[in-house]
């Protein structure tokens, strides 16, 4: 019988892992996303992979370039419900529209630095630099200065 398990891929290579696991013949479900031309894992350096636990070898799985293992709880193998996988499936849209929402900030708004020396400061958004930058003013000294920040150290306000 098959039933989907969890496979955890090496750093940033979700898509290469699911395309060599296709190729072999594996059922892979890697839930994405294309957001500012660029496409993105719904669930980073994870995957789901459908089995039969009785007729399949599994031993290619772990040697497949870009698999970095299983996902274990102990000794078994970390068993994702059909349910969930339908779920996931039927949600994957709405997921993709909430994840542009959240990438979409406009000029002016009030935003909060997660992380670095200005961790906590609230800023205002001017602009994207480049596809993973962007430039906030904050407030240093008793004047603004323009940041150049990652785009995922800042959230809205």
């Amino acid at each position: 019988m098959k039933k989907w398990y969890l496979i955890q891929a090496k750093p940033q290579q979700e898509m290469i892992a699911a395309q060599n696991l296709s190729n072999q013949g594996f059922d892979i479900f890697h839930p994405k996303a294309v957001i500012k031309n660029k496409t993105v894992s719904l669930f980073p350096r994870y995957l789901f992979i459908e089995l039969d636990d009785k007729n399949q070898n599994w031993t290619p799985i772990r040697s497949t370039r870009g698999v970095a293992n299983f996902v274990r709880f102990g000794l078994s193998f970390a068993i994702v419900p059909n349910k969930i996988i339908r779920l996931i499936k039927i949600q994957q849209q709405q997921t993709i529209e909430k994840l542009i929402n959240i990438c979409s900030h406009q000029k002016g708004d009030n935003i909060e630095i997660q992380s670095g020396v200005f961790k906590g400061q609230t800023a205002i958004f001017q602009n994207y630099n480049s596809r993973d930058r962007v430039i906030v003013l904050l407030k240093l000294i008793g004047q603004q200065q323009e940041v150049e920040l990652l785009e995922k150290e800042v959230v809205a306000v």
